[in-house]
């Protein structure tokens, strides 16, 4: 069983045990409609970018994410809905997985215009600064401070559900910040995948050849991540 991670509340990467983690996957086409590998760990963590930088990453993952062909209508309904509803505007915190992980503590921000990996996940992921692709990139957040990447990292993202599995390669800013999420996914991973978000339903649906796709957010998540920021900032 894959462990939970806990040590990150003081933004510090927790220690794992198990086998050494496996090699990053070639890039690759998006892969739809197959069985949802198994992960082999769990882990358990605002900013745009300039508008130029974007395009030239997006150049440097070479177009490896395909256009979905499905165009099936994206609704949300009653049956969507939280069972408590979202009475305190939860963000939707979800699972997510990259690479062979099932990385947990993943905020979805259409606010933001780039892909974050903070620094102790990209860790725990048994990945080295040697994988990362230097780039003179200065991230701007939400009070205007202006932070330097450690690099930048492609590498495949994935969700499923009953409906089937979709993946797509997608290039992240790795941060090194005390945070209380692991990864922070915004309208790249949108677009990519065609993704729709509804706050009142605290969920994400997105088109595959199978069906629709529906990811929900874990309302403890969210509760764990707003405690570990609150800890941080009493820190």
């Amino acid at each position: 069983m894959a462990p939970t991670f806990t040590a990150a509340q003081k933004g510090k990467a927790p220690e794992v045990t198990g086998a050494p983690a496996k090699a990053l996957p070639s890039p690759g086409p998006s892969q739809q409609g197959r069985p949802y590998p198994p992960a082999a760990r769990t882990i358990n963590i605002i900013f745009s970018i300039d508008p130029a930088t974007a395009r030239r990453q997006e150049a440097e993952v070479d177009g490896i994410s395909e256009q979905h062909s499905s165009f099936i209508p994206l609704t949300f309904c009653q049956e969507d809905l939280p069972q408590q509803g979202n009475i305190h505007n939860d963000p939707i915190i979800v699972v997510a997985g990259i690479t062979d992980f099932d990385v947990r503590r993943v905020l979805l921000d259409s606010g933001s215009a780039t892909d974050i990996l903070f620094e102790s996940a990209f860790l725990q992921m048994g990945l080295k600064k040697v994988n990362l692709l230097r780039a003179g990139t200065t991230l701007l957040g939400f009070s205007g401070v202006r932070v330097q990447p450690l690099g930048f990292v492609a590498l495949p993202v994935s969700f499923s559900d009953d409906n089937g599995y979709a993946m797509n390669m997608m290039n992240f800013a790795v941060i090194r910040a005390k945070s209380g999420y692991n990864a922070i996914l915004g309208r790249t991973i949108f677009n990519s995948f065609r993704m729709v978000i509804s706050m009142p339903h605290l969920c994400a649906k997105f088109p595959t050849p199978s069906g629709i796709i529906t990811i929900r957010g874990d309302v403890r998540q969210a509760t764990q991540c707003f405690q570990i920021a609150a800890q941080l900032v009493v820190d």
